[in-house]
């Protein structure tokens, strides 16, 4: 009787290892279509201050990228507004845009505004590399690589 028990075991055994499989492989499907979805459907988080800092200060070498962070945080107030601001001239832009009847002059002023706080914040962003720079020794100022840009 023992012999016939060991077949069965096994066949039990056997079942829910196949049933464990399946449903890790399930999951890991599921899981990745809703990240998919997720993804598709939500795009990239949306850009904040934080992330600026954290993009501008990683595109640096270490050392450089830490006195680019410095400079960047503290101006996070100015950048906050900047940023905002230009948040909301975007918003504007899109308002006009869907506006009936049709304003291209509005749209026009929209998308100047919207260019100009973009601009007003690149700038912020900019002096703060340039108040770096002098922190920073030569050598590794020279350490920074050129970018993405093929030029």
């Amino acid at each position: 009787m023992s012999m016939r028990r060991r077949p069965h075991g096994l066949v039990y055994a056997l079942l829910a290892v196949s049933l464990a499989v399946n449903l890790i492989g399930a999951g890991y499907f599921l899981g990745a279509g809703f990240a998919d979805y997720r993804s598709a459907r939500h795009g990239k988080p949306p850009r904040t201050v934080e992330s600026t800092i954290d993009y501008v200060a990683g595109r640096y070498p270490a050392p450089v990228a830490a006195k680019v962070r410095a400079k960047l945080e503290a101006k996070r107030p100015e950048l906050s507004t900047a940023f905002d601001e230009m948040r909301l001239a975007r918003r504007e832009t899109r308002k006009a845009i869907k506006q009936q009847p049709l304003d291209k002059a509005r749209i026009e002023a929209a998308f100047a505004a919207s260019r100009d706080k973009a601009v007003a914040f690149q700038q912020l962003i900019q002096s703060a590399i340039i108040e770096a720079l002098p922190d920073l020794p030569e050598s590794e100022r020279n350490a920074i690589e050129k970018d993405d840009d093929p030029d």
